[in-house]
């Protein structure tokens, strides 16, 4: 169901999946409706009864303000509360419109503190924890000027991630990694959006193309 949450966006035209203008209320209505594409494709393709109640309501928010149902609480599924969470953390920093990216600390930030209403709080706290202060991708600043991109996240010490160094003088494939946790003197002074970044240090990091993300269960670490 995670997988296959946005399938229904196939059926919708190109020019309103990824417009960057704000969409008027026809081409709204138009892409909500990529939930009920979404099952009628899952049945076509043989998905279980649960990746379908995904697809369908991985845009309902517990508050009962998201669509296409305006579902509350309970009357959501668990697997689709814990995809809202995810899928609305993606479009925060990767949205259609340039302008509105937010840098995975400021969209997790968002989340929290102002949007809490919205997820299954148990879910949420998790995803918050895991991902760390600053997620992996996030660029930053360090104490001494140098800027990086964190790659993985220390659970214990949420201050003190791993962090892929830019250095001209180094090549991109052998970047230096820094653990944080290794340098007391260093620490990370702000986050950047990709925007702010010369392209010559936004092609050295690289940051789609860089992160993934894995949980390792006995360190807890969410990984490049």
């Amino acid at each position: 169901g995670a997988m296959f949450h946005d399938v229904g966006k196939l059926d919708i035209p190109d020019r309103i999946v990824r417009k960057a203008d704000a969409l008027t209320k026809h081409e709204l209505s138009l892409l909500q409706q990529h939930c009920a594409y979404g099952v009628e494709t899952g049945r076509k393709l043989g998905l279980p009864n649960e990746a379908l109640t995904v697809i369908a309501q991985h845009h309902e928010l517990m508050d009962g303000s998201g669509y296409p149902k305006g579902l509350k609480g309970g009357d959501c599924s668990l697997l689709a509360r814990i995809v809202a969470i995810a899928n609305t953390y993606d479009n925060l920093c990767n949205p259609a419109r340039p302008s509105q990216v937010l840098t995975p600390h400021q969209a997790l930030s968002l989340m929290y503190a102002q949007q809490r209403a919205k997820f299954d709080s148990a879910p949420l706290t998790t995803f918050v924890r895991c991902m760390g202060i600053y997620p992996p991708g996030t660029i930053v600043v360090l104490s001494n000027d140098c800027i990086g991109m964190v790659v993985s996240v220390n659970s214990s010490k949420p201050l003190k991630p791993t962090v892929l160094i830019y250095d001209p003088q180094v090549p991109r494939e052998q970047a230096i990694l820094v653990e944080l946790e290794s340098e007391p003197e260093v620490s990370i002074s702000r986050a950047l959006t990709p925007e702010q970044l010369a392209k010559p240090i936004y092609d050295y990091l690289s940051p789609r193309r860089r992160v993934t993300y894995y949980f390792d269960s006995e360190s807890n670490r969410a990984a490049r």
